[in-house]
């Protein structure tokens, strides 16, 4: 076990590693930041000068390096754009997405564990037909569009809902609905499938032989043994939650992570986004490492060697 978990971690810091290097370069060749922080009329003197300042006049490996030793002490260095340091930047926005997130995973996660355990006990009835097709519609539907939609009518139509901002309960529904149909959406439609497999196991039929309730032996037989995949696509659709966020928290002007780096993609500002990138990037990957660390606890019969 203990050998696996530091093979997990070695393998989250490579992860991590490539992120850094890849969104690196990515960022060299879109351009110059200098010349959106200087004045139009400003001399090529100058711009050199800030060139010199913001450390962009020395050669890419150099960059990389430097940029490779301030992340492994702690320091992201400061934003060009707000002249702050970026680690006090990431702190002001990260609790923002956190309970966006976290509110949207309490919201999607059991009720599409409850519904795809109600469709598939119920399997084609009228109860499995409308989890299917919510499902078929939370999952086609983008974000985007589902959250000017609540906006049309929850705030423009019926004005009861506030369109935009951070700090009350009303200004999270929204987000968090948002954020959260695309997640309920497919954990609801693979729970439906994982039951329906699981249910025509022998050792469903042999619980019931054996006069167990009906619902323990859907709960405890049957739920326990189709998490496993549950699990596992909650995972990774978390991180896809994460990079949800961007889009959710532009549309309501929720300050989150998101909206933070792609205010800092416009203005061109290096270490903000490398860090948003790399935040982002580690939260998935810690995410996926607890997954993994699950499966022990749903199913004792898993060991890893």
């Amino acid at each position: 076990m203990v050998r696996y978990i530091l093979k997990r971690l070695l393998q989250t810091l490579l992860v991590l590693f490539l992120v850094v290097t890849l969104v690196f370069v990515l960022l060299r060749g879109i351009g110059d930041p200098t010349k959106l922080l200087i004045s139009p009329e400003a001399t090529p003197g100058q711009l050199e000068n800030l060139q010199r300042i913001l450390g962009l006049d020395q050669p890419l490996y150099v960059q990389y390096f430097n940029y490779l030793k301030e992340i492994i002490t702690g320091d992201f260095g400061n934003s060009f754009y707000y002249a702050q340091p970026v680690i006090d930047l990431i702190k002001q926005h990260l609790p923002a997405t956190l309970l966006l997130s976290g509110v949207a995973i309490l919201l999607a996660v059991p009720l599409a564990i409850l519904f795809g355990i109600i469709a598939a006990v119920k399997r084609n009835s009228i109860l499995d037909n409308v989890v299917t097709t919510l499902s078929i519609a939370g999952r086609s539907m983008p974000s985007f569009w589902l959250g000017l939609l609540l906006i049309l009518l929850f705030s423009v139509t019926w004005r009861v809902l506030p369109a935009s901002g951070y700090g009350s309960f009303k200004q999270l529904i929204m987000p968090a609905i948002t954020l959260a149909a695309g997640l309920c959406a497919s954990t609801a439609r693979l729970t439906r499938s994982s039951m329906l497999e699981v249910m025509k196991q022998d050792y469903m039929t042999t619980a019931r032989a054996k006069g167990v309730y009906e619902n323990k032996v859907i709960l405890h037989h049957g739920l326990r043994n189709a998490l496993l995949s549950v699990v596992t696509m909650v995972a990774l659709q978390i991180g896809s939650l994460l990079g949800g966020s961007v889009v959710v928290e532009s549309i309501f002007a929720w300050p989150g992570i998101g909206r933070l780096m792609v205010s800092s993609i416009l203005n061109y500002d290096y270490p903000l986004v490398q860090a948003c990138a790399l935040v982002m990037a580690a939260m998935y990957a810690i995410i996926n490492f607890i997954a993994d660390m699950l499966y022990t606890v749903i199913d004792p019969r898993i060991r890893y060697n």
